[in-house]
């Protein structure tokens, strides 16, 4: 199946980071229309116990869920975003491994757009359509260029620069949220509110 994505990006100013994963779950693991919608996904838990948010919606009140985490996003001053913006999926799978990255998100406009905007955070490494692997191959396709460290792996924490016409952007590359990561959510807090706050 090929899917498009059902570009959720909300954008708000100031957002000094950008994470970005690499496309949503099958639409019957949505359990609202926004990002990281898979209940099974420590993403939103993370960023309330960051942002000292707790969730407080039901998410049957779907429209307001989402709303609820457009203010932690603000309030921690990070956009959401997806590299993919076209995908073929092999079974409704949500893993990374499952699905192939057709085209991509236009980037280079979020950061044009965002002057304030310091840091991307990929999150994800492991499966060649991770966040990171498909990052490295938009920056190819688009001539973008990046400097890495001389010992430079696709690993967590790992971290590079990239050049935006004349801005150089830190990026870092984090655990996934994932259920299918053994990272646990307190590692996973420890971790994000390194380079989130």
């Amino acid at each position: 199946m090929i899917e498009q994505h059902p570009n959720w990006f909300h954008d708000f100013h100031p957002m000094h980071s950008l994470i970005l994963g690499s496309f949503p779950p099958h639409q019957s693991k949505h359990a609202f229309p926004f990002y990281y919608p898979n209940k099974q996904n420590r993403f939103w838990k993370v960023a309330s116990l960051i942002s000292e948010m707790p969730l407080e919606v039901p998410l049957t009140d779907k429209e307001q869920a989402v709303e609820e985490r457009k203010r932690i996003m603000e309030k921690l001053k990070v956009g959401i975003h997806d590299v993919g913006l076209e995908i073929k999926r092999s079974n409704n799978s949500s893993l990374d491994s499952n699905i192939t990255i057709l085209k991509y998100q236009d980037i280079r406009k979020i950061v044009a757009n965002h002057p304030e905007l310091r840091q991307i955070v990929l999150l994800g490494f492991s499966a060649k359509n991770s966040a990171a692997h498909a990052f490295m191959r938009y920056l190819k396709e688009e001539n973008i260029p990046a400097s890495f460290p001389a010992d430079f792996k696709i690993k967590s924490e790992q971290q590079f620069t990239v050049r935006f016409d004349e801005r150089i952007v830190d990026c870092v590359i984090l655990n996934s949220t994932s259920s299918a990561s053994t990272v646990s959510v307190e590692t996973l807090v420890n971790q994000f509110s390194n380079y989130l706050k």
